[in-house]
């Protein structure tokens, strides 16, 4: 990613950027006037590719990579051309570690002190990730990145998960491009109940599958 500013290496990055001053002259005619250019953020030459894969109610003697027992060589191989973190804390629940992963602190800093069907009015435990706590992925966007949320999201409170929204919590306003994905805890394995962003996707259950559900 490129040199961040002075600003933001003196721990005063803040999201959004401020607007930058106009430039541009206003003349009495358009020969005595300038436009000003436009900033388009583009990421630098060489800038890696970020991909970050969650497992849900796995253990650690499960999975090949870092040490588990069913072997896994193509995750083996992105994880060995990628950075290792040897000091990641698991809650033990999904929603809470998503939530830490996502945004780097800790659960009940963000107020996912359990999964979100459990949440409730006590500190820290209500399931509303506050907006002064930026997503990683909003500090990739905001730099350039095209970013997509796929797969399980299971972030959002109960009572915000109706199609009339709010959807100031879902992936695609936390600086997600993109979410294609179910929002529960679990799901139908042959017809989840997807959407693309904030849109339901139809799909259609395989005969005899009916009523076949996992997590």
């Amino acid at each position: 990613m490129k040199k961040l500013s002075n600003e933001a290496q003196n721990g005063d990055y803040v999201l959004p950027q401020p607007t930058p001053e106009p430039n541009g002259v206003i003349g009495t005619t358009y020969k005595d006037s300038a436009p000003d250019k436009i900033a388009v953020i583009n990421l630098p030459k060489g800038a890696p590719n970020v991909l970050m894969i969650l497992i849900d109610d796995s253990g650690f003697g499960q999975w090949g990579t870092f040490g588990g027992q069913t072997p896994t060589p193509k995750l083996d191989r992105l994880a060995k051309s990628g950075i290792s973190y040897l000091r990641f804390h698991t809650t033990a629940l999904c929603s809470p570690t998503r939530a830490a992963l996502l945004t780097g602190r800790n659960h009940h800093s963000v107020s996912m002190g359990t999964i979100t069907e459990l949440a409730d009015g006590y500190p820290g435990c209500s399931g509303q990730i506050p907006k002064t706590a930026a997503m990683f992925p909003e500090i990739l966007r905001q730099n350039g990145y095209a970013t997509e949320y796929i797969g399980k999201n299971h972030q959002i409170a109960d009572w915000e998960t109706s199609l009339s929204g709010p959807y100031d919590r879902w992936p695609s306003l936390q600086g997600f491009d993109h979410f294609y994905g179910f929002i529960g805890g679990e799901t139908n394995q042959w017809q989840p109940p997807l959407f693309r962003d904030t849109t339901p996707v139809e799909m259609e259950i395989p005969k005899g599958r009916e009523g076949r559900r996992g997590g």
